[in-house]
């Protein structure tokens, strides 16, 4: 089998698997396309950037649903030595235009039905839009390449390949850059600890517009020589058929997507074959014990966590090289070839068992925040990442304990509070807000905003929501808002969420 950290180069790591050309990178309803032709599709396409022109260290950016010509962009562009930037499909125009205006692409990539979108975000003068099929209007058929051939383009293991931009807990979003040698890294870390191989099938139903969704369950897959059976998108029925059918292996998704699977089985009594999978991850929020236990005992999956974040993946995770396993509450082991720190509020290392701020170091931690030396800097110290998360340790075991960051995660998704308040300050009626996430069943946690309305005005929950609508994803509008005379603030002015928060409860 072919491993990943042979490598430090995505191009040449695809064409080692090519050379077993008949086996199957991607399947996409009646389509499969073999490693052989996704080479030659890849090298094609990487041809055809070059004449666009899109040069070694330019940037393609790309808004479009799941099919496998993302697969095939992505991999073109960094055969090219571009970088890719996906942009995820349910952002509003405004987030869309602070990512076009900051990461200037040379080429964007955008699905014919969110054209109107793009154009309303705008795109700078001169820059071509392309569609994802753009390649085969040319009439080309995918065959098998050659996969002993040398490189054609120049790639340095260091070259930026991917920037994905996430709001974490600023206002404005962060471009999270890597290079050829962060995402193998990264990759190889994923397949010790899972144990992947050529024979797994991954599902894959998050969207490639996100890090999950682009290289947890796919990069991870094709690394390995593994095949990726791709979906258009989430749905509960389409994903339980999907299993029956094509008998993948490994399923990975937010705790969201486990509760409507679960909920569907519970609704409509149907039972589904899933005894194919081997493996059922799940990251991106706290998965609730009874959803875990539900799954287990309807359809017969054990769901395990892991921990990670854009910066730096994975960090911990379930290990199948390890006879003992997580105990409950656990996000499990050390990543190999990762160190961590958990220090107190002076510096200093705690003890197992007790709680401390999580400091990471790994090869697949990220080159930097693109264009943003000041928030790099600020994260990165001595070659150590600051997660902003606590953690603590028993033994070889880690355990989140909470967020140092002020940050909602809502069914998987990343919502920066501040982002939020800064929205619901430009409405002319709202004095004040804060928001905050409240527990949820189904999505982990739900968007509260506390308003304040200046003196004289009747704003209502519909105004305000409908304000937000214009410039948020739908899923950081609040799902509930809550009025209030004052809010809690320090002695600088800060509001005091925690005492935000028991008030509320109260």
């Amino acid at each position: 089998m072919t491993e990943p950290q042979q490598f430090d180069d995505i191009g040449r790591l695809l064409a080692s698997h090519a050379r077993d050309s008949d086996h199957s990178a991607i399947v996409f309803g009646d389509t499969s396309i073999t490693y052989g032709q996704l080479l030659a599709q890849v090298r094609h396409v990487a041809a055809l950037l070059s004449d666009v022109p899109v040069r070694r260290g330019d940037r393609v950016l790309i808004l479009a649903a799941n099919t496998p010509a993302y697969l095939v962009n992505y991999l073109a562009v960094v055969e090219l030595g571009a970088v890719f930037i996906p942009v995820h499909v349910d952002l509003a125009p405004p987030e869309i235009s602070y990512i076009v205006q900051h990461a200037e692409p040379a080429l964007v990539i955008c699905d014919p039905e969110l054209w109107s979108k793009l154009a309303e975000a705008g795109v700078p003068s001169g820059t071509p839009v392309f569609a994802p099929d753009w390649y085969q209007n040319d009439g080309y058929l995918a065959a098998p390449g050659s996969p002993a051939d040398a490189p054609a383009y120049e790639r340095h293991p260091d070259d930026d390949v991917l920037i994905c931009y996430t709001s974490g807990t600023t206002s404005s979003p962060k471009g999270v850059t890597a290079s050829h040698r962060v995402e193998i890294a990264s990759a190889s870390g994923f397949g010790t600890m899972w144990q992947i191989t050529r024979e797994d099938t991954f599902t894959v139903a998050l969207p490639l517009s996100s890090l999950f969704g682009l290289h947890t369950a796919s990069f991870v897959a094709l690394a390995h020589g593994a095949t990726i059976l791709l979906l258009p998108r989430f749905n509960p029925v389409l994903v339980l058929e999907a299993i029956e059918a094509y008998r993948p292996t490994v399923f990975l998704g937010v705790p969201t997507m486990y509760a409507m699977m679960l909920e569907h089985v519970r609704q409509t009594g149907k039972r589904y074959d899933l005894s194919s999978i081997r493996l059922a991850v799940a990251s991106g929020a706290a998965l609730p014990s009874a959803l875990k236990e539900g799954f287990r005992a309807l359809l017969g999956v054990e769901i395990v966590e892991y921990y990670a974040l854009s910066e730096i993946r994975p960090v911990f995770s379930p290990d199948l090289r390890m006879r003992m396993p997580v105990p409950e509450g656990s996000v499990g082991y050390l990543a190999p070839n990762t160190e961590a720190r958990i220090l107190d509020e002076h510096g200093k290392r705690v003890d197992d068992g007790n709680i401390g701020s999580l400091f990471l170091r790994a090869p697949s931690l990220m080159k930097s925040y693109f264009r943003d030396p000041e928030r790099t800097a600020a994260a990165i110290r001595d070659g150590w990442f600051e997660t902003g998360d606590l953690v603590r340790r028993e033994g070889d075991f880690y355990f989140l304990a909470g967020r140092t960051r002020d940050q909602i995660i809502c069914g998987g998704a990343k919502i920066s509070a501040l982002e939020v308040e800064d929205v619901l300050s430009r409405h002319e009626g709202v004095l004040a807000a804060a928001v905050i996430g409240v527990p949820d069943d189904k999505y982990g946690q739900l968007v509260r905003a506390v308003v304040v309305r200046r003196e004289g005005a009747d704003v209502t929950v519909e105004e305000l929501a409908q304000h937000c609508a214009k410039s948020l994803a739908a899923y950081k509008i609040p799902r509930s808002f809550i009025f209030m005379a004052r809010l809690p603030v320090g002695p600088t002015g800060k509001v005091l969420k925690r005492e935000l928060e028991a008030a509320l409860a109260a």
